[in-house]
């Protein structure tokens, strides 16, 4: 995977003799046998050189430099190790950190990892050069904000479950950050169903705050009013009274489509004016034909077929409406001989 690096980050390499007073070990990683301090605020990690040695080209190059000589007494506890100060928080830190080695909690079985887990491995991952880690947890990503419309529409998903909808922020900075564009479109479009707090953002575990850049807060107020749109414009086309094929009670069916496209423009569910043009209408279609008089054709005609070609039109219009260049969004790669 390709993306642009960050400059190197400052560490700073000692030796000997520390300050006792002002840091505190963490709970999770301290390990006696350690020979790598971390610190970073008022945290101390122990840990291993060896796996961040081996995955991080920036910690390989920081600690093969030359070590200064311990003093000649240390006081009691302490370590003679390497000591790094980090810019990071403790609590990406700590993220970063479970992917080298268990804390003392020992994790098994599948794992939905939630957004500050994907946000500080992403972020960390970038910064220090561990790609693997930046891979892993964009692949994930990828699976809810994909390109690929017959991997969207089916899920039902335009989110991992773990994630709240103000999280698509944090979902598009970290696309920007790893110049994964093809996201953006998908990721723009959630940030697009958020109310007055998209100007705010939201507040990591940290502390920090995390929003959009000026640019993608002036694409979510275009795309929102862009996705109303593209609502209308389903209403209106998903009601048609045109029949399902095979269709063997087609006056009686004409009638409840007229009747739903009529009653649209007076639903008081407001499903025309919504920005969730992906929504399911068979809610609606339920509340309109209490008798059940459609047919079963027509009926699955409105529950799949019918939406499903009319979202994919809107799907291959999204890079547009939310202002960002994807070269072949919706074309599926050509398969290699």
């Amino acid at each position: 995977m390709k993306h642009s690096r960050p400059a190197s980050p400052t560490l700073v390499v000692t030796a000997g003799e520390r300050s006792y007073t002002d840091t505190k070990r963490d709970d999770e990683f301290w390990f006696q046998d350690g020979n790598l301090l971390l610190v970073t605020q008022d945290v101390e990690f122990r840990v291993y050189q060896g796996p961040l040695i081996a995955h991080s080209p920036v910690f390989k190059d920081m600690l093969s430099l030359p070590q200064p000589e311990p003093p000649r007494y240390e006081r009691e506890g302490s370590s003679s190790c390497p000591t790094v100060h980090l810019s990071d928080s403790p609590e990406d830190l700590r993220h970063f950190l479970r992917v080298f080695v268990s804390g003392k909690a020992l994790r098994a079985g599948s794992h939905e990892p939630s957004f500050d887990e994907v946000s500080a491995c992403v972020r960390l991952g970038h910064k220090y050069e561990v790609d693997f880690v930046v891979q892993r947890n964009m692949d994930f990503l990828r699976k809810y904000y994909t390109d690929d419309f017959d991997v969207w529409y089916p899920s039902n998903l335009v989110r991992p479950p773990s994630f709240e909808a103000i999280h698509s922020i944090g979902v598009v900075n970290l696309a920007r950050l790893t110049g994964e564009l093809r996201m953006l479109p998908t990721a723009l479009m959630d940030c697009c169903t958020l109310g007055a707090e998209i100007v705010d953002g939201f507040t990591r575990a940290d502390g920090t705050r995390e929003t959009l850049a000026p640019e993608d807060l002036g694409r979510c107020f275009v795309g929102r009013t862009k996705m109303a749109q593209a609502s209308a414009r389903i209403a209106h086309q998903m009601f048609r009274q045109t029949i399902a094929a095979g269709c063997k009670h087609a006056a009686c069916c004409q009638r409840v489509l007229q009747k739903m496209l009529n009653d649209v423009g007076n639903a008081k569910d407001d499903v025309i004016s919504c920005v969730d043009w992906y929504a399911s209408w068979m809610v609606y279609v339920d509340s309109r034909d209490e008798d059940r008089e459609l047919c079963m054709r027509c009926y699955k005609m409105l529950e799949v077929d019918r939406p499903k070609r009319l979202q994919k039109e809107v799907w291959q219009n999204l890079p547009t409406m939310m202002n960002v260049a994807v070269e072949g969004w919706g074309t599926k790669p050509k398969q290699e001989a």
